[in-house]
């Protein structure tokens, strides 16, 4: 349990915080996650385009390389969203 100076001091920097970021400290209240940055949405996005488009390439055109390059890349695809689950 927190002294009474210890919850004097936390309410002074939560009161901080509240007013330097308060769409971060509604968030946190609520208890939602942050919204991902549409960057890396839109690499992880394009990254999983790619995966599939070099797996269908060397499929059709029955060239291991690019099958090797597209299963290699959808492991990597993998290995990004699961990352991504667990910093949430």
């Amino acid at each position: 349990m927190l002294s009474h100076h210890d919850r004097q001091e936390l309410e002074k920097i939560e009161r901080w915080f509240e007013l330097t970021e308060p769409a971060l400290a509604a968030r946190l209240r609520s208890g939602r996650p942050a919204r991902p940055p549409l960057l890396r949405l839109a690499v992880v996005l394009s990254l999983d385009l790619t995966a599939g488009l070099l797996m269908l390439l060397g499929m059709v055109t029955n060239s291991p390389a690019l099958l090797l390059v597209g299963m290699i890349t959808v492991t990597t695809a993998v290995i990004v969203h699961l990352s991504r689950f667990g910093r949430h």
